[in-house]
């Protein structure tokens, strides 16, 4: 169903942490707007400097969401990403997303270029597609969203923390995808015209 977004308002929704061994921890209240949110802890003491460990996981495989996050994005009209994330690394960090099919591949990477300051929720934004785009092979944008099975999210290790043996903190909140504004712009004429029909047998007109 697009669109959707997920508010982890009762419970972790079966998104994983950077092994995909464990549910992400829940917690009821402290996200963006004061509510539930999702989160994980990583050591980057094993890290090496540009390392992308992935921190969250929603995949077909855990029942992500679900189900919400899979499927063809390109004939379902999604055409933006959004995330809410925060951690306590101390220094900023970049963000990144990775699209991939059910079988982990093909897959394409969406770097955020707005480093992420520690302890300061921060939403997170990508048009799709765009030009921020990383395709792992010779693959197009039709063949990698028009079977999306996997979404996730982690960082890029800077080198001020490569091998630093603390367990930071990682939190994540109202991932969602959004259809094209044409698709919006259908949805609210559609609610319109619905609710004018329900005023007018209200009212006797029909």
């Amino acid at each position: 169903t697009v669109p959707f977004t997920e508010t982890f308002n009762a419970n972790s929704a079966n998104w994983f942490d950077s092994l995909g061994t464990t549910p992400l921890a829940w917690n009821s209240t402290g996200g963006p707007d004061g509510s539930a949110f999702a989160s994980t802890a990583f050591n980057l003491v094993n890290s090496a400097p540009n390392d992308t460990p992935l921190l969250f996981r929603a995949q077909d495989e855990f029942g992500s969401s679900g189900g919400a996050f899979v499927g063809n994005w390109v004939t379902d009209g999604v055409n933006g990403f959004t995330a809410s994330v925060r951690h306590n690394a101390g220094v900023p960090l970049n963000f990144f997303v990775r699209f991939a099919g059910p079988a982990n591949f093909p897959g394409a990477n969406n770097i955020f270029f707005v480093p992420v300051p520690s302890g300061t929720w921060t939403e997170l934004t990508a048009a799709l597609p765009n030009p921020n785009l990383i395709f792992e092979g010779p693959f197009t944008y039709n063949q990698v969203f028009s079977n999306i099975g996997h979404v996730q999210i982690g960082i890029s290790v800077p080198q001020g923390l490569a091998g630093v043996d603390a367990p930071f903190s990682f939190d994540i909140d109202n991932v969602g995808i959004v259809p094209e504004p044409t698709s919006l712009a259908l949805l609210a004429i559609g609610a319109c015209v619905i609710g004018r029909r329900v005023a007018s047998r209200r009212l006797g007109l029909t």
